[in-house]
């Protein structure tokens, strides 16, 4: 199976494509019409599967009625002990796994909230600005692009609006400026795709009224949040080694700013970070250093994970208001606070059965070449599972409408790709790759998701990257070779290297930003990984 993993800066938006066609005038009958071309990138569905059950509330249900049965379904794999087999407790159980389904992602936002805002007390600005590419000293962030440098701040818009200022970019270069609500949805973009215009624009909380006017401010350049907790990661394309001071200097001069008035904010004395912060500190695991620990001990006591899921909802509810799963969420948590016994334990099977449904199914479309296109994140709607696994993946992805991930973790024959034992690769790609802005193909660590130490400094691979050997009428093929060991001087090999971990397995992002149609639609898949000791593959892009 391809790789489940995102990386960090992931962040999609859907989006729905229709094929269009056009019918020649001809003095004939037309001929019969061709047969439609055979989708790549989507895998036969199998009925049933792990991820389509564990997309609703109904099939969560069925899951554990299966285990409850001794029925495994779908690959779930997780026992119902026999004294909870009964109807109430599965009914139970189901409705735990599915709570914490739709909260996964809240303690990661709050944990990420109270580290990067120092616990309340840094937002409404920039806290991490980057000034040069990733490299395999920043780890920092899981599977960070070696594409762009970026600025990144959380608003806590509950003390007031807040100006964002945008430089004047030059024509040809790639930025983006996403705005991302508490619970991890893609609410606004700013950028180069969206032809914005530099200047001031405002940044307003959820109780303001989409009438209310700011001096200074015309209706276009007010953007209504739909919480008041926001996370802002801006991106900056950086062309070429050459190019860095001068993206730097853009991205320095993307700003943010108190708005000069406290109209609209709360009369809470206490901004909604500080509330967030204390929530997470007074868990009994807020003082762990990082924030994979952090949710880890968490997640091993539900009564913990739901008090703080609770609080969070209770603070700054979805922007559409209160659902019936938010109020359940401080039910449970004072249910599982009281529990014990059989009702402890199906609180444990519960949530066993949440994290086996995010870690376990795919996210996105399995494609016949070993690859796995995410392109359904950013603003996720109902589906709570996608948006759970995002964000065990990280914060703060790009939307699909600027970058689409093919991950993949496996060679042409299904094996783990893994160059540590001698194995090289090759991945021969038709070009150009169906990207409007550019690409990116980056290789990680697979056991860290960090860049991978090399003698040439090179971590990634993409139509920026200078003195690559092309082949085929026209230079239409780049074959990327991968490898731990550095292949000889001046060959096609050496100038189209990929360097490979030499202690571990690794996994490969492709990022195609601005993607082209081909892709969402399902004609688009990245060309397979193939062993040098095997055979060509028979298997090929469009």
């Amino acid at each position: 199976m391809p790789s489940g993993k995102v990386s960090t800066l992931l962040l999609l938006s859907a989006l729905v494509l229709t094929w269009s066609g056009h019918l020649p005038i001809l003095a004939a009958p037309a001929p019969a019409p061709a047969p439609a071309p055979e989708p790549l990138a989507i895998s036969a569905n199998i009925t049933g599967s792990l991820g389509n059950l564990c997309s609703s509330q109904p099939g969560v249900l069925s899951l554990v009625q299966g285990s409850a049965a001794n029925q495994d379904r779908a690959g779930l794999a997780i026992a119902v002990p026999a004294s909870l087999t009964n109807a109430v407790a599965v009914q139970q159980i189901a409705q735990i796994a599915w709570e914490y389904i739709y909260s996964f992602p809240i303690p990661f936002v709050a944990k990420t909230l109270a580290l990067g805002s120092a616990n309340g007390t840094a937002v409404n600005t920039f806290y991490l600005r980057s000034n040069r590419l990733a490299t395999s000293n920043d780890t920092a962030v899981v599977a960070p692009n070696h594409d762009t440098i970026y600025s990144q701040g959380w608003l806590d818009l509950s003390q007031g609006p807040v100006i964002l200022t945008l430089p004047s970019f030059d024509s040809n270069r790639y930025w983006i400026v996403p705005l991302q609500d508490a619970y991890t949805n893609t609410y606004s973009v700013l950028g180069s795709d969206y032809n914005t215009q530099a200047g001031q624009y405002l940044i307003v909380g959820r109780n303001v009224s989409v009438n209310a006017t700011f001096r200074g401010f015309t209706p276009d350049r007010i953007i209504h949040a739909p919480t008041d907790i926001n996370l802002i990661i801006a991106r900056v394309q950086v062309m070429s080694n050459a190019d860095t001071a001068a993206a730097s200097s853009l991205n320095q001069a993307i700003t943010l700013a108190a708005y000069s008035t406290s109209a609209n904010a709360t009369s809470s004395t206490m901004s909604k970070a500080t509330t967030i912060a204390r929530a997470v500190n007074g868990s009994g695991y807020g003082t762990t250093s990082t924030l994979l620990q952090y949710v880890t001990n968490l997640s091993q006591q539900p009564a913990a994970w739901f008090n703080l899921s609770a609080t969070f909802v209770g603070i700054d509810p979805p922007g559409m208001g209160a659902s019936s799963v938010d109020t359940t969420l401080a039910a449970l948590s004072t249910t599982a606070g009281n529990a014990t016994g059989l009702a402890a334990t199906a609180f444990g099977v519960g949530s066993q059965v949440a994290l086996r449904c995010i870690t376990t199914s795919d996210v996105g479309l399995d494609t016949k070449t070993g690859w796995n296109i995410t392109n359904g994140a950013g603003s996720y709607g109902k589906d709570y599972l996608l948006r759970a696994q995002i964000a065990r993946s990280g914060l703060g992805a790009l939307p699909a409408s600027q970058s689409i991930y093919a991950t993949t973790t496996r060679d042409s024959q299904n094996r783990t790709l893994d160059a540590s034992t001698g194995n090289n690769y090759t991945v021969t790609f038709p070009l150009p790759l169906p990207a409007r802005a550019f690409w990116s193909l980056t290789l990680y660590n697979a056991p860290t998701m960090a860049l991978v130490n090399n003698t040439i400094n090179r971590y990634s691979i993409g139509d920026n990257t200078s003195g690559l050997s092309l082949s085929g009428a026209g230079n239409n093929t780049l074959q990327v070779f991968i490898s731990a060991s550095q292949p000889a001087r001046q060959s096609p090999q050496y100038a189209n290297w990929l360097p490979a971990p030499i202690n571990a397995p690794f996994e490969l992002i492709l990022r195609l930003y601005e993607a082209e149609s081909d892709v969402f639609s399902g004609q688009y898949a990245p060309p397979a990984v193939v062993r040098a000791t095997d055979q060509a593959s028979t298997i090929t892009s469009k």
